[in-house]
């Protein structure tokens, strides 16, 4: 079993976005663990509101994650700075952090995968 961590830089439109999703859903089907996965960049878009409801993609990963027990971040920086999103904007199932986080569960995990 490996701990792995992913960091999600395309936004969830990106086809980018949906090769993550899949990948994590291979790395738990063969019994891998996810640490984290870490929305940076555009990625942070995973966790807008639009009309109350996230893109379907963001759908697809707050359901791995609440079932496999892993957190998924949305850098608060990119969040705040680069596309002005209040807290009000963003779906609760999504925390916010920071790089700190990030690293810390890089530095624990076996793998780190960007995409």
């Amino acid at each position: 079993m490996t701990d792995i961590v992913l960091s999600v830089h395309s936004a969830p439109e990106h086809s980018r976005s949906l090769l993550a999703y899949h990948y994590a859903q291979a790395a738990l089907a063969l019994g891998h663990r996810i640490r984290q996965v870490f929305f940076y960049q555009s990625g942070v878009l995973h966790g807008r509101l639009q009309s109350g409801q996230v893109a379907p993609v963001a759908a697809d990963w707050l359901r791995l994650g609440e079932q496999h027990g892993f957190p998924l971040i949305l850098c608060a920086t990119v969040v705040e700075q680069d596309f002005q999103l209040s807290a009000e904007a963003l779906h609760s199932g999504f925390a916010l952090g920071g790089l700190t986080e990030f690293s810390m569960a890089a530095a624990q995990a076996e793998r780190v995968l960007q995409f």
